[in-house]
């Protein structure tokens, strides 16, 4: 898979551009400090941290999930092509050579329902009065360009050709990270990270409550 090296130093410059400016908001962030705790931990801020990052992730521990099982299914669907598609686009921009044939079959299921999934999402938003009353217009933008990026490095796999338009959309991806809704990739584990902290050294991660978080 061939793709012009303007296109490549293109996709480079743009994921550091994305990555500076990524770190330069979390710095900001991190900037106002936290308050220090005053009362005695209830807990192990460790054991709140695993369990954010583990059980706690799983449709058992969250309750809209729980309630809304095909879009939580949706959204996995999604992630996997998002993962799948970075991996196709790093092999893309190093030149890696191609792989064999079970694990490009294997990348194509994800790509194809990491497209579905992203465009059954875009569409249950759009057609959702309760969604549309309070989405904005990243909400919109980045769930295309993202779903757009997945569906083009599913094509870019089977039509080598297509591999500079996939890039060009990787590009398109990448600077927009920073400014939409998409920063939740870095922003989620920090906020994720933050809150199992903070509640395992107040003891309510893990929960003992059925397994459940209250």
């Amino acid at each position: 898979m061939s793709a012009p090296d303007g296109l490549r130093l293109g996709v480079a410059a743009c994921a550091l551009g994305a990555a500076l400016a990524l770190g330069v908001q979390v710095w900001r962030t991190r900037a106002y400090g936290l308050r220090p705790p005053q009362a005695a931990p209830a807990g192990s801020a460790w054991r709140g941290l695993l369990y954010a990052f583990g059980p706690g992730m799983s449709p058992a521990a969250k309750e809209s999930t729980r309630a809304h099982p095909l879009v939580y299914a949706l959204g996995v669907s999604y992630h996997l092509g998002i993962f799948t598609a970075a991996g196709v686009l790093v092999r893309v921009v190093t030149g890696a050579p191609v792989p064999s044939a079970a694990p490009q079959a294997g990348a194509l299921v994800l790509l194809a329902a990491g497209t579905t999934g992203g465009a059954a999402l875009l569409v249950r938003r759009a057609r959702s009065p309760r969604l549309r009353a309070f989405s904005v217009p990243d909400d919109y933008v980045s769930n295309f360009l993202t779903t757009a990026f997945v569906a083009l490095a599913g094509v870019a796999l089977l039509v080598p050709g297509v591999a500079p338009v996939f890039l060009v959309a990787a590009m398109l991806l990448l600077a927009w990270t920073p400014l939409g809704k998409i920063r939740h990739c870095l922003f989620f584990f920090a906020a994720r990270g933050h809150l199992g902290r903070h509640y395992g050294r107040r003891g309510t991660f893990p929960p003992s409550l059925g397994g459940r978080a209250p």
